[in-house]
């Protein structure tokens, strides 16, 4: 087996599981986010913690899709779309709102860029967020629950 052929095995693998894609789906929801969060606040000088809740929700409204599309297309969830929306945001709102206090307490009392900022409150928010959608929002449908509601 070639390095390249036992390499895309591992990808393949490694794509399978739902922290994995949950976490690259997060990293396009943390570029969004900076360049949003940058944009609004540097060009515009809108206050960073008003700029970071802008920016995350539009960054959060990108990775609802992905995940809905892509991390969780297999879970087989029995809801509708405004559900899992709903659902999505009310169980990501408190970690958006402590990123946004974190991001502006890090600018004003440590003197951090947005990206350091960025970065410290997306590590803390991320078990948080994977938690919730995956055995909340998304939580996989099996066999036996289906047979409990058939039954």
């Amino acid at each position: 087996m070639t390095v390249i052929v036992y390499t895309r095995e591992q990808i393949k693998r490694l794509l399978k599981i739902d922290f994995v894609r949950f976490c690259i789906v997060g990293g396009t929801g943390f570029i969004i986010n900076l360049i949003i969060l940058t944009a609004l606040h540097r060009l515009f000088s809108m206050p960073i913690f008003f700029a970071q809740l802008i920016a995350a929700e539009i960054a959060l409204f990108s990775n609802f899709i992905l995940h809905h599309n892509w991390t969780y297309k297999n879970h087989k969830v029995k809801k509708s779309i405004p559900s899992l929306l709903i659902q999505f945001h009310a169980t990501s709102w408190p970690a958006i709102v402590g990123s946004a206090v974190m991001v502006s307490l890090c600018e004003k009392v440590l003197g951090f860029d947005e990206l350091p900022s960025l970065i410290a409150s997306s590590l803390i928010a991320l078990l948080w967020n994977f938690g919730w959608s995956k055995y909340v929002v998304w939580r996989k449908v099996t066999e036996k629950d289906i047979q409990d509601i058939v039954q």
